[in-house]
C-alpha cells in the first residue's frame, strides 16, 4: 500500500464516520436513551461471539467481545441505577457495580484483575487466545448479562 493509498483510505474512513449511517444496525437505530444503547450493544456483542462460537475459531474476537459485552452490560445497569459512566476508564465500571450494589468488592476486583490479566495479554501481548479461554469468558459475560437484565427487569433486551 502506497502512502497515497493509506490516505486516501484514512480520508474515506473519516469521512464515514462523519456521515449519519444510511443502514444502520438493526436494534440500535432508534434507541435515545443511552443507557439502553449500552444494553443492545452488549447484546449485539454477546450474538457475534455466539456466532463465532458456533464456528470454532476466531477465538481472539471472541474474548474480546465478551469483555467488551460485561462494560456494556455493567454500564446500562449503573445508569439504570441512576450513576453516570460517561468518560470512565475500561475498569472504573466494575466500581460503578459495586456502588450501584450489583455486587461486591470483591468481586469487582476479580472481574478488574480478569480484565488487566487476561483481556490485555489475550488482545494487546503475547498470549494466544483458546477455544476454553474464549468459551468461559463468554459464559461469563451472558451470566452477568442476564443477571442485569433479570434485575432490572428490562424490556428492552434484543439478545435471541
Amino acid at each position: 500500500m502506497t502512502s497515497n493509498e493509506l490516505e486516501s483510505a484514512l480520508a474515506d474512513a473519516e469521512d464515514a464516520f462523519q456521515r449519519k449511517p444510511k443502514n444502520p444496525e438493526a436494534g440500535l437505530e432508534h434507541v435515545s436513551d443511552p443507557a439502553v444503547l449500552q444494553l443492545r450493544k452488549a447484546c449485539r456483542l454477546l450474538d457475534a461471539a455466539d456466532f463465532l462460537l458456533d464456528r470454532n475459531g476466531h477465538f481472539t474476537v471472541i474474548i474480546e467481545s465478551s469483555f467488551v459485552a460485561i462494560e456494556r452490560s455493567l454500564q446500562f445497569y449503573v445508569e439504570e441505577t441512576g450513576y453516570d459512566v460517561a468518560g470512565q476508564r475500561h475498569t472504573e465500571v466494575y466500581e460503578l457495580g459495586v456502588r450501584a450494589g450489583l455486587f461486591s468488592r470483591d468481586v469487582a476486583g476479580r472481574l478488574e484483575e480478569l480484565w488487566i490479566e487476561n483481556r490485555s495479554e489475550s488482545y494487546y501481548r503475547t498470549g494466544v487466545a483458546g477455544e476454553y479461554r474464549a468459551r468461559t469468558i463468554h459464559g461469563l459475560a451472558v451470566q452477568l448479562h442476564n443477571e442485569i437484565v433479570r434485575l432490572t427487569r428490562t424490556q428492552d433486551c434484543i439478545c435471541v
